[in-house]
């Protein structure tokens, strides 16, 4: 890989700056990190897991993000369409069987908009992942009368919305449209289903796709490409339109080829061309295990990034001492994983896959990232474009006892930084929507705020504590 960086070649308008942030030269800010969780719901893997009553289901829902505020994790990675089906009442598609067991039925509730608003009211973002292509993997499953026969292509254990045709295109934006204007997100994620792997490119059947719509491509490679591009172009578009704050990212597998060639995804080029605002390549090979070891495909990744264009890496938590695992990690590997990516600057965060993984601790994982990486709070990157106003310094900063105080606009969260007697590089030791924080280490304490774009003020004055 030659890296994601953008050139912008080809005429291409660049896309808007990330907003500002405050510098890190001088090593008083800790590092911005996205940390994240991927919650998904096909099969009901980490949600609702068979449970299928609101009660149940919105305990474990909240369960799993009370964990995540304990973690320090600052988001969460919900799949809300996992088969070409809703966790919202759509206009596009049907309820997601996913959440009753059947596929259409009204489960009672707005599971979406619980699902946001808890997760923002525990300081968390909400990425919305979706599966553009993937109508099922049950050829039984009757089509939904929504969705024309004509759009669908079917291959073994897999039914598809055939990427070739330009009206699947628009559904697949109208789908992100109708998510962002209807509801509260942070983002729109894509895993990494593109063209389905069937085993061999040669029997996709779409040699009279390429007859219709082919012309000015030159070969059936090529074409492939520019439908998944078509697709991506148009929900960064949409996005945009609808509303600019909402990032959308991508989190292909980590095997570039791959990706370009059986999945027709050519991720660089989204990068190169800011059509994705962070892209997250899941690096879930084991360590020093030949050329595609964990260390040389986080190499590949980063090698040559343009931090425009943010890096976060996607990490095989799943695999970690679990028995049923051929590849499995011990705790001491995913240690090493964590060191690699949290010392690289050009790496913003991580994403860990998956959350019931997550729940289980297997061989005390979780409780070694709380102890050695996830500490202290972190606040998150601003991978998106400046959509509200620059957050303002935090004033009258003072401490009376042990209580530090300070003053801001509504709205607004709040950053507090510590910097030990001594040293000179701080620590976040809060993130918080009041304006105060009972101190208890002695040094010196600074605030900033943020806002809903991860724009973050420049620091307050300092206060010591002594």
């Amino acid at each position: 890989m030659q890296g994601c960086g953008k050139d912008n070649g080809g005429g291409e308008t660049p896309p808007p700056d990330p907003p500002p942030q405050p510098p890190v030269q001088d090593g008083v800010y800790a590092k911005k990190e996205l940390r994240g969780a991927w919650i998904a719901s096909v099969f009901g893997i980490d949600w609702p897991v068979g449970k299928y009553d609101e009660v149940s289901q919105k305990k474990l829902y909240t369960d799993y993000l009370d964990g995540f505020v304990a973690a320090n994790l600052n988001a969460v990675f919900m799949q809300i369409r996992p088969t070409a089906d809703a966790f919202y009442e759509s206009e596009y598609e049907p309820w997601s069987r996913w959440i009753t067991g059947v596929a259409g039925k009204d489960p009672g509730y707005d599971v979406l908009k619980f699902m946001i608003d808890e997760a923002h009211d525990r300081g968390l973002e909400f990425h919305a992942w979706i599966n553009p292509f993937r109508i099922t993997t049950d050829l039984s499953q009757p089509l939904d009368p929504r969705i024309p026969v004509e759009w669908k292509k079917d291959y073994p254990g897999m039914r598809v919305y055939n990427p070739a045709i330009p009206e699947v295109h628009q559904r697949i934006a109208d789908i992100v449209n109708e998510l962002i204007t209807k509801f509260d997100i942070d983002g729109i994620h894509l895993d990494d289903y593109f063209y389905p792997d069937i085993g061999n490119v040669n029997n996709l059947n779409d040699a009279d796709d390429f007859a219709k719509y082919g012309a000015g491509y030159a070969n059936i490679t090529a074409f492939r490409r520019a439908n998944v591009d078509k697709v991506v172009q148009k929900i960064r578009e949409t996005a945009l339109k609808a509303n600019p704050r909402v990032v959308f990212s991508v989190s292909p597998t980590a095997n570039i080829s791959y990706n370009l060639n059986s999945l027709f995804a050519d991720v660089e080029k989204w990068c190169r061309e800011g059509w994705i605002d962070f892209v997250v390549p899941q690096v879930y090979q084991a360590l020093g295990s030949g050329n595609s070891n964990f260390e040389a495909l986080l190499s590949n990744w980063v090698g040559a990034f343009n931090t425009k264009v943010g890096c976060v890496v996607g990490l095989a938590l799943y695999r970690v001492e679990n028995p049923v695992e051929t590849t499995r990690f011990t705790v001491a590997d995913f240690d090493r994983m964590f060191q690699l990516t949290s010392s690289n600057q050009k790496i913003h965060g991580s994403i860990m896959y998956n959350t019931s993984s997550f729940a289980a601790n297997r061989g005390g994982v979780i409780d070694m990232l709380k102890a050695k990486y996830f500490k202290n709070p972190a606040v998150r990157p601003a991978f998106g474009r400046k959509t509200e106003a620059d957050p303002v310094v935090p004033a009258n900063v003072t401490i009376s006892g042990s209580v530090l105080s300070w003053t801001t606009s509504a709205g607004l969260s709040s950053v507090v930084y510590f910097i030990p007697a001594g040293a000179t590089a701080s620590q976040v030791v809060a993130i918080t929507k009041s304006n105060s924080f009972t101190v208890t280490a002695k040094g010196t304490y600074f605030v900033t705020t943020f806002n809903r774009d991860n724009t973050e003020s420049e620091k307050s004055k300092e206060v010591n504590y002594n």
